[in-house]
């Protein structure tokens, strides 16, 4: 099969707004989440705790590590709306208030990126663009980024895990595009008045 070269990405530039229909509601999904863990944590019929074995490992951790993981997902799951800019080389994805990823790819080679804060690694799967942040403290950050075939919808998956929770949390939010409609406001700074604002005769 021949390579893919960078004109084959997928484009996802433009404005999204959340879905919330179609978006996962997180106290929804935290209550399911807290209700795994006390059931992985709960001993089974015979007597015997069993949670040391599932998903290759323990439910670990205190309950206030495993609620500040999932109130953590949440916090970088609330953004209503994004901006991404991409170009036939790389791909920002800029979030209300929260860091942007940025992903810069040629061939769909995959990117790694030294931090203070940790490691940062990107590239695509086919026509999904694929994050994952190591950050300190062995806490991991994956999104799944997909559009879909019309170009209308995208989706980002979030996973966030931990060393010290075995059980990860996965958030996933549907964003459909829309256009910033132009301004017909006109506003000049002033050294007396701060902004004085009045509307365009266009």
């Amino acid at each position: 099969m021949p390579e893919l070269t960078e004109f084959e990405v997928v484009d996802m530039s433009g404005n999204w707004e959340k879905d919330y229909q179609q978006s996962d509601d997180f106290e929804t999904e935290f209550n399911l989440y807290m209700f795994d863990i006390q059931r992985q944590l709960s001993p089974q019929p015979d007597g015997v705790n069993r949670s040391a074995t599932i998903g290759g490992g323990a439910a670990t951790g205190s309950m206030e590590t495993i609620v500040g993981l999932a109130r953590f997902t949440e916090e970088i799951t609330r953004m209503p709306v994004l901006q991404i800019d991409q170009d036939r080389f790389r791909i920002q994805i800029d979030r209300e208030d929260d860091f942007a990823l940025l992903c810069e790819y040629f061939n769909r080679q995959t990117m790694i990126t030294e931090t203070p804060f940790g490691t940062e690694q990107c590239s695509w799967n086919g026509n999904q663009l694929l994050f994952l942040l190591t950050l300190q403290d062995g806490l991991r950050i994956y999104y799944q980024v997909t559009l879909s075939p019309n170009g209308q919808q995208l989706n980002i998956t979030t996973t966030v895990s931990s060393d010290r929770v075995s059980t990860p949390m996965t958030i996933s939010n549907y964003y459909r595009r829309y256009e910033i409609p132009e301004s017909n406001i006109d506003c000049i700074l002033t050294l007396t008045r701060n902004n004085v604002c009045r509307r365009s005769s266009n």
